[in-house]
């Protein structure tokens, strides 16, 4: 009997059991699925099995979550890659930027342009040291035997140096020299085209003006020494030099009855300040030279009075530079050439002049007019600028009154400051008032 009643309670708990569990049907399914899976043993030094999440978990029970935008976006761009590719397409270049040789025409014609530049640059330089070199080895030999130091550039002992040829520019060079009798000293400068230079290459073309070299000395002066002014030169020359030079404009005049007598070129003028000079100058020896090397010779000029050329248009000197005595050669190198024979004559045809202006004697009367002339001359000068003192000395008073005033304005103390007013008053005054001289009797 007891029993019976253990079978039938256990029997109504169950179904009630059954019925109060509304997912009892589910839980029959995962039990059946579950039991058909083999079970899983874990190992001792075995990572641990992640179990399968369970089918619920993954359900969303019908809720749907919305989506973001840029999920939508990016699924469209998943949508349009996965669309067939298009063929590509080459786009034409335009010629201009092809690489070809007619697109750097601009640059290969500045390319060349240096490239000539530079050559040019390179054959010029050299062409003229060469031609400068040459010329000075021929004078060289003249110039040691007549001066105790040639080629001086100041700064070398004298005893340690090696007479060289000083190279100002790449066109002009120059040798100086002294330690000569008579002679102070004298400058050897040549100035040769400037083939180093595209653009004067092509304007020597067309204007040439050829390979130049000029003789500059300074002469000793005495108290015995004669005044004398003379020049003789190619006639376009020697009318270029005495308008510029203030000595020949202001002393010196042309003597074309002296150069027909001496039989000189047609194309030579000789100037002078008296005819004296010019007899004593050209003697049969040096008018022989000067018609033998007449292409060459350019222009000579000798002055006791040279102070340069003349001040330009519109200006004027407030003082008379003062004189010296002077020698200017100038020569030709085109008609030099290559003769060391005709360079050495021409050398010694100056060092020759040199000697006989030192020595030249002009006669009483001739020297007394040139003497009246020269003092004539310098009151003309005293005269003329004159005016041009007393403006000089009138703008240096003004500025002297205008840095009184000045010093007055910024004086702080007002004592001193009436002091100086008084003291600018009273110079007023007396610069105002009418100036008398004083009489003494006696």
């Amino acid at each position: 009997m007891k029993i019976v009643w253990i079978f039938l309670i256990f029997f109504i708990g169950f179904a009630i059991s059954t019925d109060d569990n509304e997912f009892a049907e589910f839980e029959d399914e995962f039990v059946g699925s579950s039991a058909t899976q083999a079970p899983e043993i874990q190992r001792e030094g075995e990572p641990p099995v992640l179990k399968q999440k369970d089918d619920f978990e993954e359900e969303d029970f019908g809720v749907v979550e919305e989506e973001p935008e840029e999920a939508e976006k990016v699924r469209e761009a998943d949508s349009d890659d996965a669309a067939p590719a298009q063929p590509l397409k080459f786009a034409d270049v335009p010629a201009h930027f092809r690489s070809n040789w007619a697109s750097y025409q601009v640059e290969g014609i500045v390319v060349l342009i240096i490239l000539i530049y530079m050559t040019n640059y390179l054959i010029g330089k050299t062409t003229n040291a060469s031609i400068a070199q040459t010329i000075f080895d021929m004078c060289r030999p003249t110039l040691e035997e007549q001066f105790a130091v040639v080629g001086d550039d100041g700064t070398t002992d004298l005893d340690k140096m090696i007479p060289s040829l000083k190279h100002d520019t790449d066109s002009t060079f120059s040798a100086w020299c002294t330690g000569r009798v008579n002679v102070n000293s004298l400058f050897l400068q040549m100035k040769m085209v400037k083939r180093q230079d595209v653009v004067s290459r092509i304007m020597e073309m067309f204007t040439p003006s050829g390979d130049k070299m000029t003789i500059k000395a300074s002469l000793e002066t005495t108290n015995d020494t004669d005044p004398l002014i003379f020049a003789v030169g190619e006639k376009k020359i020697a009318s270029k030099y005495f308008k510029e030079m203030l000595d020949l404009n202001s002393f010196a005049s042309e003597r074309k009855q002296a150069a027909q007598q001496f039989n000189l070129p047609a194309s030579w003028q000789v100037y002078a300040d008296q005819n004296e000079v010019v007899f004593s100058i050209l003697d049969p020896g040096v008018v022989s030279l000067l018609k033998k090397h007449e292409d060459a010779i350019e222009f000579i000029h000798i002055s006791d009075q040279f102070t340069g050329p003349k001040p330009a248009e519109g200006e004027s000197y407030t003082r008379l530079p003062e004189a010296q005595r002077y020698m200017f050669v100038s020569l030709n190198l085109q008609y030099l050439g290559q003769d060391e024979e005709s360079v050495m004559e021409i050398l010694n045809l100056v060092f020759y002049l040199i000697d006989k202006a030192r020595k030249m004697k002009l006669s009483k009367d001739a020297k007394v007019k040139a003497e009246r002339r020269r003092k004539e001359f310098e009151d003309a000068f005293l005269k003329q600028t004159h005016q041009f003192r007393q403006e000089a000395a009138q703008a240096r008073r003004e500025e002297k009154t205008r840095e009184r005033k000045q010093k007055l304005m910024d004086e702080s103390d007002p004592e001193r400051q009436k002091r100086l007013e008084a003291k600018e008053l009273k110079r007023e005054a007396k610069a105002k008032s009418p100036k008398m001289k004083q009489l003494k009797v006696k």
